[in-house]
Order: structure tokens, then C-alpha cells, then sequence
């Protein structure tokens, strides 16, 4: 009897062990598949465009660019230690490097957001502690806009 159960219970610590290495060896096997995925910039459709402006008051011209070339751009041109101190200093400044305008060729161009309610096209995040999306004009957010919506969504499923 004594014996059968020492055969039992070694029985188990095998089974034990064949589950943890079929485990381990089934998530080494989905990690190296997620890691096999394309991420980061390359990700982005070459085609897809996003508004800049140029904060130059003597230009101030609006355009839309490549999303994909704008995160290039920044990534080949990060920030110097000068900006990243002076952005330390003061939280209003712009933390990404500007972009050198097609019209006054100066770098004072970032990113934008345009309007959905009024068309005004404006640096995002002018509105400090809030959406980067809030028009400075009209006050309208689309991420604000969106999430009540998802909100209100959620709420009248759940009843």
C-alpha cells in the first residue's frame, strides 16, 4: 500500500513537471511571435497625414505632413541638453524639437491638431492640464468627445 502511494505521488511530481516545461515552452514559443511583429515607427502607414504648425508670427502657415516622416524627424533629431533644461525650467515649453518650415525655413514648426467644430488649426496641447486636443478657440476636444461617448456606451449596456 505504502508502496503504491510513493508510485502515486512520483506520478504526480512528473506530471508536475511536463505541465510547467509545456507551459514555459508555450509562452517562450507566443513571446517570440509578438516579438517577430513589426512595432514602432514602421508601423505607421506612410500615408497617413497630421496637421503641423508654425509658431514663426511672421508665417504661422498650417500644413499637413506625413505622420510617419514627423516621427522619423523627431527621432533623428532629439532634443539637446539645452532644450531638455530649459523645458525642466519652464513646463509651457515645447518638449519635441521644431520641424524646419516649408515656407519661412525656420525650425518652428510642431505638431497640430485641427478643429472638427470650428477648423481652427492649433499647436497641440496649447491648452495646458488638458486634452492636447482642446481647440483653443471653441474649447471642443475629440478624445473628450469620444470617451463620453464610450462612457455613456458602457453605462446604457450595464443597465
Amino acid at each position: 500500500m505504502a508502496n503504491k502511494k510513493k508510485i502515486l505521488m512520483v506520478l504526480i511530481i512528473i506530471i508536475c513537471f511536463a505541465l510547467a516545461a509545456a507551459i514555459t515552452y508555450k509562452k517562450d514559443v507566443d513571446y517570440k511571435k509578438e516579438m517577430a511583429k513589426p512595432s514602432g515607427i514602421e508601423t505607421i502607414d506612410p500615408n497617413d497625414l497630421i496637421w503641423v504648425k508654425c509658431t514663426n508670427t511672421e508665417c504661422s502657415a498650417e500644413y499637413q505632413t506625413g505622420k510617419r516622416a514627423y516621427f522619423e524627424y523627431l527621432q533623428e533629431h532629439p532634443p539637446s541638453p539645452e532644450q531638455f533644461a530649459a523645458l525642466m525650467r519652464d513646463p509651457n515649453k515645447n518638449p519635441t524639437p521644431g520641424l524646419v518650415c516649408n515656407e519661412c525655413e525656420q525650425e518652428t514648426v510642431y505638431r497640430a491638431e485641427k478643429c472638427e467644430n470650428c477648423g481652427l488649426v492649433f499647436v497641440r496641447g496649447a491648452v495646458r492640464h488638458d486634452f492636447a486636443d482642446r481647440c483653443t478657440d471653441c474649447s471642443y476636444s475629440k478624445t473628450e468627445d469620444l470617451r463620453k461617448k464610450a462612457r455613456q456606451a458602457k453605462e446604457q449596456s450595464e443597465q
